[in-house]
């Protein structure tokens, strides 16, 4: 009767350090690091990272990285821009843009962010309507935009003061009036932003004048090209009587009583219409609506969401703005679950509000006086800042994942809530109080991974980073799902800021488009591409997948193994080390084997002689680089 042997066909269940080593799948590892599950059935040495050239975008004044977005400025998905801001923490920050020429500007906000950590690793983007808005803490409670030209405040300030008035001419010009500014900016002669208005000037004429001057007060410096004058009879009905550049710093009302503003003016908007953006922390869209939440300073905000008008609103800047009167904020159970940790975009028409520990579920209801019908889906999960991800599903449905504070990594979708299992050990090691990045997370989907990033042990940035191959999720029935984990350690691991990026890319000679990962790190390397290097900006890591025990005489009965024989793509380059481990490394042997291929042969099979071990209860076999 010939010898048994030890046949392993797949490790795509990946790790699993939540259960008993002996109990896990036999498709499952005790060790997956530095590797992934996307080509190999036995799972391949992950790519690693390369230096992403900032030449001209001075971030290399600071001293670590604190943000990193795409933004498309038209269109076309080949146009991609890059987003950068690196800091001195409680010193200084520097911005800047890669364009899509392939050139570094910097940027200098309008307004300045707080350089403080955490804060300073806050900033997040969000793209819409052709520009790109920003939430960060600044010594102003604004949102703020990149329009094309200037990184500054959204929407336009109220004039800090009323208007002031005088006679003009001889005449009969009689009747008290008020008057008061609005300002303006315009583009190609077209409205595209306005303030609410000012205080009123109540101006009795002289009754023997022609007329008013009107002097406008001081401008804000936001931009603004063109100010409004609104005149009343009443100081109830208001009427645009004027628009005039900002360079000119007079308009003259000469309308009579008799005929009234109602008959030669264009009646004004209600006050409340053009409240500006708060300074808020995170954003999305769910449509055409920018939708933002929590609040950097203002305790009784941080549970509270809210969203501008949809585009084709009768008003102007509909992005920019936050209109008073028809409910556009809602307070998710304020002091409850602690404040709002992060957004998720649209899932099925809806989008979700995550705590610390609570979910929210929003959804469209078309009525413009209460636009959102929230749902509570859960008081006691939730997500840490910076882990909420839109991604797929293992059968292409939209769905979130995020990291709950206690239960680890976990997603909402089709298959509702669901907790996903495998790495228990691992999440115990998070430092859930690191000063300042918890988690950062990406969906990457060339690969189907979520990538998450998670500070450890006492640090208090990322040093480990958790890969979850989605394509080999399964759910369990029971609110869980499993298989598909693999970590990495190294440079790769330290991302502070993470986005992915459009480029095009050659692959077996073929030029392909690709969404690649793209991290911030400290000084010297700042910004890396990921998925294309075999080192981590030249520094060199270790690839290791450990399997189960096998236990194939049984325990109580003693085994021996003779030799090895491994199934693997050539590489002319490369070789690997198999080792033999008896009962949890009692003892181990392990030979080196190449993966050089004979000739043109696209898998190599090596044979690994006199990998012998004997007396074993049990045996793991190990693959690592020589």
């Amino acid at each position: 009767m010939p010898n048994p042997s030890l046949d392993i066909i797949s490790l795509r269940g990946g790790l699993n350090d939540s259960d008993n080593p002996s109990a896990i799948a036999d498709d499952q590892c005790t060790v997956a690091t530095n590797v992934e599950f996307f080509h190999s059935t036995l799972g391949e040495r992950r790519n690693g990272c390369s230096v992403f050239d900032i030449t001209g975008s001075d971030l290399e004044d600071e001293t670590t990285m604190v943000h990193l977005s795409q933004w498309f400025p038209t269109n076309n998905p080949l146009a991609a821009e890059l987003w950068a801001v690196a800091a001195t923490p409680s010193t200084s920050a520097t911005w800047a843009r890669f364009d899509t020429s392939g050139v570094w500007h910097e940027v200098v906000p309008t307004d300045a962010p707080v350089f403080t950590a955490p804060d300073i690793f806050g900033i997040v983007t969000q793209p819409l309507n052709g520009q790109l808005f920003f939430a960060y803490h600044s010594a102003v409670n604004r949102m703020h935009v990149w329009d094309g030209t200037t990184l500054r405040p959204a929407g336009l300030s109220q004039p800090v003061a009323a208007p002031t008035g005088a006679n003009t001419g001889v005449g009969t010009f009689g009747g008290t009036r008020y008057y008061r500014v609005r300002y303006t900016t315009q583009v190609a002669g077209a409205t595209t932003e306005r303030s609410e208005p000012s205080a009123v000037l109540t101006f009795t004429p002289s009754g023997t004048g022609t007329g008013v001057i009107v002097t406008r007060p001081a401008l804000l410096s936001e931009g603004e090209t063109h100010w409004e004058l609104e005149a009343s009879l009443d100081n109830v009905l208001f009427y645009r009587i004027a628009t005039t550049v900002v360079g000119t710093s007079t308009a003259t009302d000469s309308v009579s009583n008799t005929v009234g503003y109602a008959a030669t003016g264009t009646l004004s908007e209600n006050i409340g219409n053009y409240l500006l953006l708060p300074s808020a922390k995170y954003l999305l869209v769910d449509g055409d609506r920018l939708v933002f939440a929590s609040h950097w300073t203002d305790l009784t905000k941080q549970s509270q969401v809210g969203w501008t008008p949809v585009t084709n609103d009768p008003g102007v800047g509909n992005s920019e703005r936050l209109p008073l009167n028809v409910n556009n904020t809602l307070n998710l159970d304020n002091y409850v679950g602690g404040g709002i940790t992060g957004l998720g975009k649209t899932v099925n028409n809806s989008w979700y509000a995550f705590k610390w520990l609570g979910i929210y579920k929003m959804t469209r209801t078309f009525d413009v006086t209460n636009a959102y019908a929230p749902a509570t889906v859960s008081t006691e999960r939730g997500a840490l800042p910076g882990s909420v991800v839109a991604g797929m599903d293992e059968n292409g449905r939209a769905c979130l994942y995020f990291l709950d504070p206690v239960m680890g990594p976990s997603r909402l979708g089709p298959s509702g809530l669901e907790v996903i299992i495998g790495l228990r050990k691992t999440w115990n090691t998070v430092n859930m109080r690191a000063a300042n990045v918890v988690a950062r997370g990406i969906y990457y989907p060339y690969k189907q991974q979520v990538h998450w990033w998670v500070a450890t042990g006492t640090s208090d940035t990322p040093t480990l980073k958790l890969v979850l191959q989605v394509s080999e999720l399964q759910s369990t029935g029971n609110g869980g799902a499993r298989r598909g984990w693999s970590l990495a350690t190294g440079t790769i691991a330290t991302a502070t800021a993470v986005t992915v990026f459009n480029e095009t890319v050659v692959e077996d000679g073929n030029t392909v488009l690709r969404e690649l990962p793209y991290i911030g790190i400290s000084t010297p390397n700042f910004i890396q591409r990921c998925d294309v290097a075999t080192s981590d900006a030249g520094v060199a890591y270790v690839a290791v997948i450990r399997t189960k025990p096998f236990f194939l005489a049984g325990l109580l009965n003693r085994w021996g193994a003779m030799c090895g024989t491994l199934l693997a793509a050539s590489n002319a380059a490369a070789g690997i080390v198999v080792k033999f481990i008896r009962d949890y490394s009692i003892e181990t042997n392990q030979k080196t084997g190449s993966l050089a291929p004979v000739g043109t042969e696209e898998y190599v099979v090596v044979d690994f002689d006199d990998l012998d071990i004997s007396d074993n209860r049990a045996v793991q076999i190990e693959f690592t680089d020589p």
